[in-house]
């Protein structure tokens, strides 16, 4: 199982708007609908953070690769106006050795 994490630093102490929760919900929509077993979405005041889990690399990158990822990052893009510019802080895509 592949775990990505998805992190993106913030403005300070500025919380995320209902828009830009859906933005982001695009995404993870997007991923479940192709194979993706678990999304999960988190923020605090520094930053915001997206995790999803992927039986293997192969599905992730069928997606990642897509047009619809790149229509998707587009809107989540978008869905940020004028209040916040998103700051990508990484991209993790790793294999699983524990869980519970």
């Amino acid at each position: 199982m592949i775990m990505r994490v998805w992190s993106v630093l913030k403005e300070e102490n500025i919380e995320l708007t209902e828009k830009q929760i859906n933005g982001w919900k695009n995404f993870l929509d997007l991923a479940m609908a192709n194979g993706c077993e678990r999304t999960t979405l988190a923020e605090d005041s520094e930053r915001i953070i997206a995790v999803s889990y992927w039986p293997n690399q192969e599905s992730l990158d069928s997606v990642v690769n897509s047009d619809a990822y790149e229509e998707v990052g587009a809107k989540v893009q978008a869905s940020w106006g004028e209040q916040m510019i998103p700051n990508h802080e990484m991209t993790f895509n790793g294999s699983i050795v524990a869980d519970s």
